[in-house]
């Protein structure tokens, strides 16, 4: 790979003729070290952003030692990569062979739900396996979010309490609660919100809860695009962390993607052609 002081620097002195990729492992490695040093829980970082090798070595480098995995593929990359890490299988919706291999292979034991038929495949794949995080992830409001995800994965209020006691009896281990409130969250008060309703559905089932999960939607900033700055939504999800029905020496869990690597990298392209407002680019 190598190295230049700048974009700019790029094309003064190659003049490419194709586009070429900008990785910036200084970024990542800033903001590695921003969340360890600011958020209070564990930091997991969500693999699907930016799965490059020079990312996730930055990321080690920098003290991240817990991977949001969404795929097989994911699995098998990180526990080979990084023997000692701490994987979280937080797909909820996830192949038999996938569960598996993780489970079996790599060594995987923690896992999202969000229907009693996905805890029912885990179940089966692990051959019943008492050693289980199970983690329960809701739907909530995307309000505020560029992309808002409840409509795809989640389980109700309203269905949560019968699921959390059902994963509850079925593992010996720790019980999770987990949400997304969509990506590139532009409300702080959005993460105070789901933890209010994730809230509301623990007491209800009467369950002891021993992770809270508050998932993604961290944003970065963009062109137009100007977000509070990131401790509000740290402070806002403290404290309303404190404000929950959990076990005493319950744990707080997060997975940034976006805001770990949205800096991360670029594109260098050149304009082949302009037509009134359209650019046409080599890339």
């Amino acid at each position: 790979m190598d190295s230049v002081l700048s974009p700019l620097d790029l094309t003064a002195r190659q003049a490419p003729e194709g586009p070429v990729a900008i990785a910036r492992p200084h970024r990542v490695a800033a903001a590695a070290s921003w969340f360890r040093d600011n958020f209070p829980g564990e930091v997991f970082y969500a693999v699907k952003a930016n799965p490059s090798p020079w990312v996730l070595d930055a990321l080690w480098d920098n003290g991240v030692r817990n991977f949001d995995v969404a795929s097989e593929v994911e699995v098998e990359l990180v526990a080979s990569r990084y023997p000692g890490a701490q994987i979280a299988f937080m797909h909820p919706v996830k192949s038999r062979r996938a569960i598996a291999r993780a489970y079996r292979e790599f060594g995987v034991k923690t896992f999202a739900i969000d229907s009693e038929d996905e805890l029912e495949k885990i179940l089966a794949e692990t051959g019943g396996a008492k050693d289980l995080t199970l983690v329960v992830r809701f739907a909530v409001s995307g309000d505020g979010a560029a992309y808002p995800l409840a409509r795809k994965f989640g389980v109700t209020e309203e269905e949560a309490p019968a699921l959390l006691r059902r994963a509850r009896q079925a593992t010996e281990e720790m019980l999770g609660v987990s949400f997304h409130v969509g990506s590139q969250c532009m409300r702080p008060d959005a993460y105070r919100s789901a933890m209010e309703m994730v809230n509301r559905a623990i007491v209800k089932a009467g369950v002891v809860v021993d992770i809270v999960d508050i998932g993604g939607g961290f944003p970065a900033i963009y062109p137009g695009m100007n977000p509070p700055a990131m401790i509000e939504y740290v402070n806002t999800i403290k404290a309303a962390f404190e404000e929950m029905f959990v076990a005493q020496n319950a744990k707080l869990w997060a997975e940034p993607g976006r805001a770990l690597v949205a800096e991360a990298g670029s594109t260098v392209a050149r304009v082949e052609l302009r037509k009134g407002d359209a650019l046409y680019l080599n890339d």
